[in-house]
């Protein structure tokens, strides 16, 4: 009898949670889990599934350690690339450097370093291949806009030297045109395409180009700061292109009316004068 009633052994850890819930009151519908129950089952789960759980710990440990490991390298190998490119003095160097990390963001500043020896080395080809470095600066998405459009302006002059101005002309007109070109860049390279086109004679174009120009610029700035400079330089363009808005009042119209037909001769000379005087005023 004794025998009966002898509970039977529990052989695993599924026997015993099964006992644990057989003694535990029915649930109703309206029951909520508890905390403690909640954490019975993890801690039940836990013994039953503990090889799992550590082997998962230990992959997730792992897989942090691989990725901090790989950005520890990429990190080691961004400095090492940018202390390269800082270090390469001659031009040899820059190419060598700029050739073996061209995604670096430092790549382009020695670019431009690059760009401004071969213009100070002045040999044969030296100024397209500096062209191209600057191009290349401008068209980077690592650096910044100002110093994207400040490439594109010199890269713009560089044409201009190479011979081909109207090509030079037509790029600082598209320069001026660009949304993200700041205020200082825009009316430079304003200036810079109406000044060619002016003197290539295209007189139309040079006109358009001004027209990006606020001319009152320089009466209110002086040329003090980097806008009024250019908006200066602008203005004495602009007495070259238009003449006649700055010329004064011709003599003759302040002659009497009986004047003879020979003392109008003097004035109408003097009339053509201020045309000759922005002549002499210096391009720039």
């Amino acid at each position: 009898m004794a025998n009966n009633n002898k509970k039977k052994k529990i052989d695993s850890f599924e026997q015993l949670a099964n006992a644990q819930q057989h003694r535990r009151p029915a649930a109703t519908s309206e029951d909520e889990p508890t905390i403690s129950s909640m954490l019975d089952e993890f801690e039940m789960w836990m013994a039953l599934n503990w090889k799992k759980a550590i082997i998962g710990v230990c992959s997730f440990a792992v897989l942090v350690s691989v990725i901090i490991i790989i950005q520890g390298a990429i990190q080691r190998a961004e400095l090492s690339a940018r202390r390269e490119l800082a270090n390469a003095g001659s031009i040899a160097e820059l190419e060598a450097a700029i050739a073996k990390h061209p995604g670096n963001k430092a790549a382009d500043f020695a670019r431009i370093r690059l760009a401004g020896d071969l213009i100070a080395a002045n040999q044969p080809g030296d100024l397209e291949k500096a062209r191209q470095q600057l191009l290349a600066v401008a068209s980077s998405s690592k650096s910044e806009s100002f110093i994207k459009i400040r490439s594109a302006l010199d890269a713009a002059y560089l044409l201009e030297q190479l011979g081909k101005k109207e090509d030079a002309a037509t790029e600082f007109e598209r320069i001026a045109g660009l949304a993200q070109t700041p205020e200082d860049l825009r009316v430079e390279a304003s200036y810079s395409a109406a000044r060619i086109f002016s003197g290539l004679d295209q007189m139309m174009k040079a006109d358009a180009a001004m027209k990006n120009i606020n001319l009152a610029a320089a009466a209110a700035q002086g040329s003090t700061t980097v806008y009024g400079y250019w908006a200066s330089l602008a203005k004495q363009l602009d007495e070259k292109i238009h003449p006649q808005a700055t010329a004064s009042v011709p003599a003759s119209a302040e002659k009497p009316a009986d004047a003879k037909p020979a003392d109008a001769k003097p004035a109408d000379a003097n009339a053509d004068a201020p045309a000759a005087v922005p002549a002499a005023t210096p391009a720039a």
